[in-house]
């Protein structure tokens, strides 16, 4: 299934672009190509996968720690699913039905959240875990294709389809404390951080213009994108002040992998206590494909 979405949307580009040339090859011949900007503000979902999937699974305390708690306040908050962003374009219309644009855009999702457990009786101690995640994703360039399906006086409906570059980042700090009754406070954190900067993404969608004034439109557009960035390098770092203290660090891949009750995202892999019983163990994806509705303008330059 995963590798018949990944050549549908190349399939359709290049479609629309070999149609769309057969079809306006005559029209193009007295046509003066159009120049303009696009800006629009886009919501939507957005799938983020195995980060979240780790972090919800984190809400998992009492069944993973195996201790008896008196209490457990809180909650692992997974991040934003529903997307706010910002994409600007260079579009080249050089027929009345076809058009070409060079777009860039940015996405950005972090938040903290704890889980606090307390008075922990095998150890007498209160147990803190507190999350950190962050990611990151430029999108310097994207190819589009546009074609005009109506045009009239005011309002133009179009298709397009697209073909992006995108370069991913991931971090997360992972921070315990350990809290005993005569006020000592040990820690023992993890901080990663990894990225990918060479990824394809695809999107396609239906859209319109509507000319409010000589050289102003407002533009409205269903999209979907098809995103899964994979091969996240980069490296870890472990700290506690436990004994003397240790601080230690790692590089590679970054994984996802599944423990009894929980998900983790970590460089290496564990190591497997009962290997007779199968978990999942595989390098880890950042899954940006969305559906989203994008509302902006579009200036005529000349």
């Amino acid at each position: 299934m995963i590798r018949k979405k990944r050549t549908i949307w190349p399939m359709l580009f290049f479609l629309i672009v070999f149609l769309s040339i057969i079809a306006s090859s005559e029209e193009r011949k007295s046509f003066k190509p159009r120049f303009s900007i696009k800006l629009t503000a886009g919501g939507g979902y957005v799938a983020i996968g195995d980060m979240n999937k780790h972090l919800d699974s984190m809400n998992n305390y009492k069944d993973y720690s195996g201790l008896s708690m008196s209490d457990v306040s809180g909650k692992i908050e997974k991040l934003n699913n529903w997307s706010n962003d910002w994409e600007l374009e260079l579009k080249i219309d050089v027929s009345p039905k076809i058009g070409f644009g060079i777009a860039t855009s940015f996405f950005h999702r972090r938040n903290q959240s704890s889980i606090y457990a307390y008075q922990v009786p095998e150890f007498g101690r209160d147990h803190e875990m507190i999350f950190e995640p962050e990611i990151k994703v430029i999108m310097p360039l994207e190819l589009k294709l546009y074609y005009s399906i109506y045009s009239g006086s005011k309002l133009n409906v179009f298709i397009n389809s697209g073909i992006g570059l995108y370069s991913g980042k991931m971090t997360e700090n992972k921070i315990q404390n350990f809290i005993y009754p005569l006020g000592d406070v040990y820690f023992d954190n993890r901080y990663w951080e990894v990225e990918n900067n060479r990824s394809l993404g695809f999107r396609g969608g239906v859209g319109f213009e509507y000319s409010l004034i000589k050289n102003l439109a407002l533009v409205v557009e269903l999209q979907g994108r098809y995103l899964r960035i994979g091969n996240l390098e980069g490296a870890v770092k472990y700290e506690t002040n436990f004994g003397s203290g240790l601080t230690i660090g790692e590089s590679g891949t970054l994984h996802f992998f599944e423990y009894s009750y929980y998900y983790d995202l970590d460089i290496p892999l564990p190591i497997q206590i009962f290997p007779e019983i199968e978990r999942i163990e595989r390098n880890a994806v950042l899954d940006l494909s969305s559906f989203s509705l994008r509302i902006g303008i579009k200036i005529k330059l000349f």
